[in-house]
Order: C-alpha cells, then structure tokens, then sequence
C-alpha cells in the first residue's frame, strides 16, 4: 500500500463558497489565492467583509492594504467632505443629476482577464442603487494619499516583467478620467501638495494638468472638472 505523504487538500471550488461563506474565514486565504490560481469576482463576493476591508484584488490575488496613518485618515476625510460639498453644489446647478462621494469603497476595475477591485482613497462617483456594485464605468475621480510604503503601488513604474501594475495604470486603464495624488508632509501634519492628472483621449494613460502646493499656491484645489472644485488649503488642516 502507498501512502501519500505531505498531502496537500484541493483548494475550495467556487461551489464550495457558495454552500459557506464561512469556509474562506477558515483557511489563509492568501495561501489559498496562489492555489486557487487567481480569485474571481464571484469569488471575492463570498470572502467575509471584514477580510475583504483589508485587501483588493489585483488581477486576481488578494493583496493586504495597509493602514493608513493618522494623518492619512485625517486628509482622506477632510478632502472627502470639501469634494462632497462641490458635488452637491453640481447637482444643485444641475450639472449631474446625482453625485455620491465617499472613501475606501470597493471599485470593480475590470473582470477579465483577472478581476481586479481597488479601494481608492476617495473618490466620487454617478450615484448607483444601494444594491449595486460600483465600478469603474461610474467614476469620476478618484484620489489616493500617497506615503513612502504606498508610493510605488500607487504612482510607481510599471513592471511587465514580474506582471506589476501601480494603481494609476489600472485606474487609467480601467477608464477613469480624473485621478488625484495627494502627499503629505514628512511629519504627517498636514497635506503638502496635490496633483491633478486626466486621462488622454488617445494614449489611455494620465497627463498632469495642475499641480497646488501648500505655500506656493492660494489654492489646495481649483479645477473645473470633473464638476467645479475649489479647495482651500484651510478646508485641509488638521
């Protein structure tokens, strides 16, 4: 008789999932994902969501997002009520007829060839009804706070080589017109500069359109797209 030894069990079938949602809390599912040979959409829908809070999906592995710093948090709150406030104001004037901007939401990017779901930092987006996922198709700006640990995800160069996307290439591949890099100071105290970038027409990728820097420029943010925004730099401090 033979006896197989160091016996792997077969990873969960998406049936599986569907019968236990429970069933993904019980084993690593990083581990899992390289098994599994990448996670779908429907895959993704059946992660508890408290383990889906911390990570995305990045052409179909689950990669942790960190924590972002106080500062960090701060920042991601300050520019999501000052961009709410001029979303409203679009709407008032007609402009959309309906705008929702928000912060660490889950933006489906594409689902072929691997699925792909980011969390931007904020971001602002046509309204969806309560029950619907939201996806690229349906954003408008999103905007990441960038810190040394998520520089290279967020902004860095690309890499063919070993499959590395950073999130600006996704974002502008996936269609989304405007995209916003926010740094902060070295310390954390307050936000340092914010850079507007849009999507060519032609290329697919972004080009800078403005750049506001704090005691350089009057303003945080003043721009006419994607809807009228004017941020000062008070609006941001914390």
């Amino acid at each position: 008789m033979t006896v197989a030894m160091n016996y792997e069990p077969p990873p969960p079938q998406v049936a599986d999932l569907e019968k236990s949602a429970e069933l993904w809390a019980a084993f690593s599912l990083v581990e899992w994902a390289g098994l599994l040979d990448g996670v779908t959409l429907e895959m993704w829908e059946h992660i508890p969501e408290d383990f889906c809070r911390d990570h995305e999906l990045d052409n179909g592995r689950l990669i942790r997002r960190e924590s972002g710093s106080r500062g960090h948090q701060l920042a991601s709150r300050r520019l999501a009520n000052a961009i709410e406030d001029a979303a409203k104001k679009a709407v008032r004037a007609g402009a959309h007829p309906c705008l929702t901007v928000s912060y660490d939401v889950d933006t489906r990017l594409w689902e072929v060839p691997r699925s792909t779901v980011r969390r931007p930092d904020v971001l602002a987006y046509r309204c969806v009804e309560s029950e619907e996922k939201l996806w690229a198709k349906d954003v408008l700006l999103v905007v990441e706070i960038v810190s040394k640990s998520s520089q290279a995800t967020d902004t860095g160069q690309d890499n063919p080589d070993t499959g590395f996307e950073s999130k600006m290439t996704q974002y502008a591949r996936s269609g989304i017109k405007h995209y916003w890099i926010v740094r902060l100071k070295p310390d954390d105290s307050a936000v340092e500069s914010i850079e507007q970038w849009r999507l060519g027409e032609y290329h697919g990728r972004y080009a800078q359109v403005a750049y506001w820097e704090s005691g350089l420029s009057r303003d945080a943010v003043l721009t006419d797209e994607p809807f009228p925004i004017a941020i000062s730099w008070s609006d941001l401090e914390f």
